[in-house]
């Protein structure tokens, strides 16, 4: 029963592969972080954080309620552009230090002045999905955050200057999209964004991640290459490592039947989760999950729960 509990669990969630990387934080600061000077996703945390942090004063310090000014634009510029480096950097920081309750009305009037900065424009849509948040469902907000990234994917796509800035924002809103195109069972276009946004950023190591994701169910022997693709690119460090194994795992003993390979994946994951950055909180997976119990269950049991399970399209 608790295995086809765990299946229900993964077609309501929307096969949702970044779910569990939204857990709290666990007692992050810039000290605990300097202690893994070698990690690169400590360091980016590092990074991150210090930048939600000066923003953030520099919001703090501007008194007027209003926008009216160039100089009141070059005060905020930095603060905005700041907010979202930041969260281009590492989303999950975002709470760290959230920007005052007026930041939305001062980042609407400062656009009315410099309607083409793109980044200033990016910060703006994160706010606004924060708002939308509270104003509607779930999955009214999933719809409205989904359209609003494609306009302004669109708009960045057209902007006339080929920065490094450019393709920063538009790597990250194709990862982003892809994240949200999975939640929603778009397979495909979440497929082709996580593709789009690897292909702009080869260090995209959350997009290559996505791409293998993707393709776990419906193409097992691409998803295999793909996986591990990304444990050659990825530092050991990085937060999804892990679950990487168990996703091979997980593909192992559902579609191969080969419990021998599941087992060694499995325990792979294992040391792997093991190794993750003491500060950076998740869950157990949908793929850890389900690889335990098959690989827990009798062999005859668990070929009747696979045969039940892909004939029934559960997955």
């Amino acid at each position: 029963m608790e295995m086809f509990q765990l299946m229900d669990e993964k077609v309501r969630q929307g096969h949702d592969p970044a779910v569990v990387y939204k857990s709290p934080l666990s007692d992050f600061s810039n000290s605990t972080v300097s202690a893994f000077p070698n990690s690169p996703t400590a360091m980016k945390y590092k990074k991150a954080f210090n930048m939600f942090r000066e923003a953030n004063s520099l919001l703090c310090r501007y008194a007027k309620s209003k926008v009216e000014t160039d100089n009141d634009c070059d005060f905020l510029e930095p603060a905005f552009h700041g907010y979202a480096q930041a969260e281009m950097c590492e989303n999950h920081l975002y709470d760290t230090y959230r920007p005052p309750g007026n930041t939305f009305d001062l980042i609407s009037q400062y656009l009315t002045r410099r309607p083409d900065d793109i980044l200033s424009e990016y910060f703006k849509n994160i706010l606004e999905h924060n708002r939308n948040e509270l104003l509607v469902s779930k999955f009214e907000s999933l719809q409205i955050s989904i359209r609003t990234k494609e306009i302004l994917a669109a708009k960045v796509s057209k902007a006339s200057a080929n920065s490094d800035l450019k393709r920063q924002i538009l790597s990250t809103l194709y990862n982003r999209l892809g994240s949200l195109y999975t939640i929603t069972q778009q397979g495909v276009r979440a497929m082709d964004s996580f593709q789009k946004s690897y292909d702009i950023d080869k260090d995209q190591h959350d997009s290559l991640f996505g791409i293998a994701y993707s393709h776990r169910y419906k193409h097992p022997e691409k998803a295999v290459k793909l996986f591990h693709k990304y444990l050659d690119a990825a530092p050991e460090c990085h937060k999804k490592y892990f679950d990487a194994y168990y996703a091979l795992a997980e593909i192992y003993i559902l579609f191969y039947r080969n419990r021998t390979e599941a087992e060694e994946y499995y325990r792979m994951g294992l040391d792997a989760e093991n190794k993750q950055l003491p500060f950076i909180m998740h869950e157990d997976t949908s793929s850890k999950r389900l690889a335990k119990q098959l690989l827990e269950l009798p062999s005859t049991m668990a070929d009747e729960c696979i045969q039940f399970i892909l004939q029934c399209n559960m997955i």
